[in-house]
């Protein structure tokens, strides 16, 4: 596993979750439209956040994976925690890894 290649995808990983806080003020101005009661301001709002959601889901989506696939799975190339396996064992626990990795995501497409 290369330091560099997993700092790299964390960090990526990471600015894609910091997109987060876009929702955060377009949740907040939404709350002050509606305080307000003004509907044309709710409805330019709740527009631009149904627009913005499926992009920054797929944006974290996309950095998720790519971390999961440069650290979770060469981490279970290299190694296996808390096992001590046969090379034979080794690949069938990776193989079960990225099973589990293609259910988790495969629920959640886009």
């Amino acid at each position: 596993m290369d330091y560099n290649k997993t700092w790299e995808v964390m960090q990526g990983l990471e600015d894609a979750f910091n997109r987060v806080t876009t929702i955060e003020v377009l949740a907040s101005d939404l709350e002050a439209a509606v305080n307000s009661n003004n509907i044309n301001e709710i409805a330019t709002i709740s527009k631009a956040i149904s627009a913005y959601l499926p992009t920054f889901i797929n944006q974290y989506d996309k950095a998720s994976k790519r971390a999961w696939n440069n650290t979770v799975l060469e981490a279970a190339k290299e190694q296996v925690p808390y096992r001590s396996a046969s090379s034979v064992e080794r690949e069938d626990l990776y193989k079960e890894v990225c099973e589990y990795y293609d259910a988790s995501y495969s629920n959640n497409e886009i």
